[in-house]
């Protein structure tokens, strides 16, 4: 006997063959269907929407994505952040901010909002607001759909998240740091962290936007190379962390996440400074498990409990 499809499957099926018909009737991209067949599901389907929760709802999206990215070429920067990493981000926010139950939270360079999407189910207890920072205007309107058809606030800004930001303050900011060099010199240069010669480092120059945009005492989680201190500019970084932040932890994703070691990424763990506040840790260095591996995760929580029991006593 076939088992009963879940409400995720049900959804997830409507926003497949709902994109792939408005793809056979408008020529625009998936990616843009996906966007639209979220809309059409918010709004003609409420029923349906209404049945599902909002893990079922952001892990319709997830599959959908995914699926309909096989069918056409898509670039790097157009790939959502795995919901493990998503997760394993908003738990280490969800530990540093434990005695906080409203915040802003600013996504730098969002994408789709799959990363904020996978932080607010974990922070779901919290008030949130949310602002997404992304440049590609496909991105930046499938973040909107996807904000509606999650029913959580999104405030999203359709710009480069190197240029200045519309906000500050935000009490936390995140972000998968897109990897490669920046072509506008001109801003760059306006930048602690920009090169004197050549384009600079995207990735560097949105560490210091992320620390830019936060009020004092702060934090930043970011999604970074795991090579980010190696190289032949790191001093200029090494230097800008030190003196704006208070470093708190670096943590290898697990390695089974990625296609090779190259691909690797870590979690960076900054605070803002805040005179008479903020105080210089031991920083944290760790390889995050392979979450299918209960004992080594349990026995990582319990190094970070007692981390932060040490360095962050009021958590």
């Amino acid at each position: 006997m076939a088992q009963e499809e879940t409400v995720m499957e049900k959804l997830f099926k409507t926003l497949d063959e709902k994109a792939k018909a408005l793809n056979e009737e408008n020529g625009q991209s998936f990616m843009e269907n996906l966007g639209l067949a979220m809309e059409n599901v918010y709004t003609e389907q409420r029923s349906l929407l209404e049945q599902a929760t909002l893990q079922d709802r952001r892990k319709a999206f997830q599959f959908a994505y995914l699926n309909l990215m096989q069918k056409e070429d898509i670039q790097a920067n157009h790939q959502i952040t795995p919901d493990s990493i998503g997760m394993i981000l908003g738990f280490l926010a969800a530990r540093f901010l434990k005695n906080k139950e409203a915040f802003h939270i600013a996504d730098i360079a969002s994408g789709a909002g799959h990363l904020s999407a996978s932080v607010h189910e974990v922070l779901s207890e919290h008030t949130m607001m949310h602002h997404l920072v992304e440049v590609d205007p496909v991105l930046s309107r499938v973040s909107v759909h996807l904000a509606n058809f999650l029913e959580i606030p999104f405030d999203v800004y359709p710009q480069d998240a190197i240029m200045p930001l519309p906000f500050e303050d935000a009490d936390v900011v995140i972000g998968d740091l897109p990897i490669g060099y920046y072509p506008l010199d001109d801003r760059s240069k306006e930048m602690e962290l920009g090169f004197d010669e050549g384009h600079s480092f995207s990735h560097y120059l949105l560490i210091e936007q992320a620390i830019s945009a936060l009020k004092t005492s702060g934090y930043a989680f970011l999604v970074v190379p795991s090579d980010l201190f190696e190289g032949t500019n790191v001093k200029q970084l090494q230097n800008f962390i030190a003196t704006e932040t208070e470093m708190q932890a670096f943590l290898n994703l697990p390695s089974t996440l990625f296609k090779n070691e190259k691909a690797r990424k870590s979690i960076l763990i900054l605070q803002k400074k805040e005179t008479n506040v903020t105080k210089p840790v031991e920083v944290l260095l760790a390889n995050i498990p392979d979450f299918k591996s209960p004992q080594q995760f349990q026995a990582f929580l319990q190094d970070l409990n007692a981390w932060m029991a040490e360095n962050h006593p009021e958590n």
